[in-house]
């Protein structure tokens, strides 16, 4: 069964455009490295001059585990520091401001989470965190291996979520149903099934929006 990725760099529509600036961006991006305790980048994409889209890299000198202990804590990541600070940008530049893919490099793997509707990222940053924390111990095969890379959401083939990405009518739940993984155990990705609590086979590809 086919699975698909919303791979935002792929999108030849979509380009780094070095010469729109955002203001309050390098600030954003200082903030980003305090808050999250890690080295931080940020890439605007623009696709008119009403909106940008960003692209965030964060390097963070801890493994899975040691992040999700600080995010159960309350010292990573929380305080809806993400909605706050777009909020923040579209005053300081009048026009839409959003968050295309967020990635989060760790120790011993990456996140990389996709928007699938308007704002979605900064609004479910925290959610997201929060399962990954709820299923660490599933999709690390009872502990075994950590994925060297998490996708999130991949959408199958024949599901409603797949028809509404090609629509834009997206929901929050799309979220938390199928995540891509991949491990050094195994040659193809896997795809993890969240209400089953479970790794399922599956084809895993990107698609452009």
């Amino acid at each position: 069964m086919p699975f698909y990725l919303d791979n935002f760099k792929d999108n030849p529509h979509f380009k780094f455009n070095k010469d729109y600036k955002i203001r309050g961006v390098e600030s954003f991006k200082n903030d980003l490295e305090r808050h999250f305790f890690a080295k931080a980048g940020v890439c605007n994409y623009t696709s008119d001059k009403n909106e940008s889209l960003l692209a965030i890299e964060l390097n963070c000198n801890l493994a899975l585990v040691e992040l999700l202990f600080y995010f159960n804590r309350g010292d990573w990541g929380k305080d809806g520091f993400l909605r706050t600070h777009l909020q923040d940008l579209v005053k300081n530049n009048g026009v839409t401001v959003d968050i295309d893919e967020l990635s989060i490099h760790l120790k011993d793997t990456s996140i990389v989470i996709n928007r699938i509707y308007d704002q979605s990222i900064a609004q479910q940053f925290e959610n997201v965190l929060t399962e990954i924390a709820h299923h660490y111990v599933h999709f690390t095969k009872g502990l075994s291996e950590v994925p060297y890379e998490i996708f999130v959401p991949v959408f199958e083939e024949t599901n409603t979520s797949f028809l509404n990405m090609a629509h834009g009518n997206n929901t929050k739940n799309d979220y938390f149903k199928y995540w891509g993984a991949y491990y050094l155990s195994q040659n193809d990705p896997s795809i993890y099934d969240l209400d089953s609590l479970s790794l399922i086979s599956g084809d895993l590809y990107m698609l452009n929006h």
